[in-house]
């Protein structure tokens, strides 16, 4: 049901905070290593279909698919708004013996920070929705382009807000790691839609429950293909997710987009 009863910003953190506070249990939340064993096959196929040598980690956080890509060969470049992830993605790196290139900046910023083209941007992890400001994402989505090499590949994975707009479920996931739970869910208003995060410690020594919001804009795939191809990009496919099934906005879970920029 939709949840209106609050200021829709109150007590809302920037993107920068929101990530920075999430940092410590990112890893656990996401279960960040045995995601190398099931998410490696669909990137290798990518990098091998496309030819990638050098990719943009746009939006990293704690640097999983750029340690996945750099473990395949290609040279990556990880940014993130939030210094606390980029510090977890240098310490992951050193950890797996990769190199890895790591800035802080937001995405409207990376037009004029990066000075370098990439074979591929990918943006993982329902990155594009944080972008709420009028005309952010149109912005964004052209500095990619531009960061892009001729017939360089963009790649994107969001949840699917056709779908859960339709349903307006409350909550999106729970997921329990150890002494702690996870509880992912949102909340619908007039502004689009507040993401909630609380996370429960039942530890008998140190009970604790943490709780933070952020704002996003729900990104439906007709509006995703419309902005693409006005960007200038060619060949916009959907999918359902990252092993490249059909997407169906009712029941697929995510909203992946590959698209290429013309030679």
């Amino acid at each position: 049901m939709d949840r209106t009863d609050r200021d829709s910003n109150a007590g809302l953190k920037s993107v920068s905070e929101f990530y920075d506070t999430l940092a410590p249990d990112y890893d656990s939340m996401t279960g960040f290593e045995k995601r190398f064993v099931q998410e490696r096959p669909f990137f290798r196929l990518l990098v091998e279909r496309y030819g990638v040598q050098t990719a943009l980690d746009a939006g990293c956080g704690s640097g999983f698919h750029s340690l996945l890509l750099s473990e395949l060969g290609v040279r990556v470049t990880a940014v993130d708004a939030s210094a606390q992830m980029v510090r977890l993605t240098k310490t992951h790196a050193r950890a797996r013996d990769v190199n890895i290139e790591t800035m802080v900046t937001s995405f409207e910023e990376l037009g004029s920070v990066l000075k370098k083209k990439f074979g591929a941007v990918f943006v993982m992890g329902n990155s594009l929705p944080h972008l709420v400001k009028p005309g952010s994402l149109q912005r964004t989505l052209k500095n990619f382009y531009d960061l892009l090499l001729p017939d360089g590949i963009f790649f994107s994975q969001n949840l699917n807000y056709d779908r859960i707009l339709a349903r307006r479920d409350h909550i999106q996931n729970v997921k329990e790691v150890g002494d702690r739970t996870f509880v992912r869910s949102y909340e619908y208003d007039q502004d689009g839609i507040l993401f909630n995060i609380v996370i429960r410690t039942t530890s008998p020594a140190k009970p604790e429950e943490k709780s933070q919001a952020i704002r996003l804009k729900p990104l439906l795939q007709n509006d995703l293909v419309r902005m693409l191809t006005e960007t200038g990009f060619a060949d916009v496919k959907l999918y359902g997710g990252i092993s490249m099934e059909p997407f169906n906005p009712e029941s697929s879970k995510d909203l992946v987009a590959l698209a290429r920029k013309p030679a």
